[in-house]
């Protein structure tokens, strides 16, 4: 590994000494880092992904020919195999919070979500998440399986919100602010009459709008999605049916088994054993 750090202070949870190879996703090292005008860290080619969201404060990264600045509420990404610099600024040094991780889950979420070339998204907030990735590593004893888990589930909620960041930097249409709530929403309930409040329309007038954009009802695109993020569970993790239907706020198992069947073909159980 070619990396140079030079820093002021920082809390660090390293996990490179539990890296599996089996696994789908492996977290490598995760922290909070609290800067001064001496930060820089310089890699080249290394195999990880990397979210840093920054609480405060600015700086500079300069990654694959790119020269970006970082400041507060913004989210800069490090890729799989690019060659990147960043660095505090003298005036205003960075408090950020950073996860570093690999494997074939985070190739996937970024194939699948992330524009090539995309590095550094403004002004998106995902600092609860950051906290909650913190506390998971911060834990006395960690079953490292199970930490994954829990981390995948996190992860593909952070790539989520930074998808729809991406994708409504202008103003939104009606359309869009539906699909906005509907994404940010995966593992939640969502009542249609409670956007219909929300943005002034009436239900009818919101499917229609919404299909005229997406080609499907708002219904039918959560339901799809909780349908795609659950096999997503499926493949990566050690989640057990019963508490992926739980997450993705199903009224129970049975109806999430059901609904899976009705839209994958086959049942979760089957999915899952299919896949190995």
């Amino acid at each position: 590994m070619n990396v140079s750090i030079i820093i002021m202070h920082e809390t660090i949870f390293n996990f490179w000494h539990l890296n599996d190879p089996k696994l789908p996703l492996n977290v490598l090292m995760s922290g909070i880092s609290y800067c001064d005008k001496n930060y820089r860290i310089e890699r080249h080619g290394e195999n990880l992904f990397s979210f840093e969201y920054i609480i405060d404060g600015s700086g500079v990264l300069e990654i694959n020919s790119q020269t970006l600045y970082p400041q507060k509420n913004d989210v800069y990404i490090l890729t799989k195999h690019s060659d990147h610099i960043y660095y505090s600024s003298e005036e205003h040094p960075w408090n950020k919070i950073w996860i570093i991780f690999n494997g074939d889950f985070a190739e996937s979420l970024f194939k699948q979500y992330i524009p090539e070339n995309t590095y550094l998204i403004k002004d998106c907030n995902i600092l609860s998440y950051m906290k909650e990735l913190i506390n998971l590593s911060s834990a006395r004893q960690i079953n490292y399986s199970g930490f994954i888990d829990e981390v995948t589930v996190i992860l593909l909620k952070i790539v989520l919100r930074l998808k729809n960041q991406l994708e409504h930097k202008g103003a939104p249409t009606v359309a869009e602010q539906i699909k906005f709530c509907l994404d940010g929403n995966i593992e939640n309930r969502i009542d249609l009459d409670d956007l219909c409040v929300q943005l002034g329309y009436s239900k009818n007038h919101l499917i229609k709008l919404f299909r005229e954009k997406y080609g499907i009802t708002p219904y039918a695109y959560f339901r799809k999605h909780k349908i795609e993020a659950a096999e997503r569970y499926l493949l990566n993790t050690h989640l057990s049916i019963n508490e992926i239907s739980s997450k993705l706020n199903f009224a129970d198992q049975h109806y999430f088994s059901s609904v899976f069947k009705a839209i994958v073909g086959v049942s979760p159980s089957e999915y899952r054993q299919n896949k190995k």
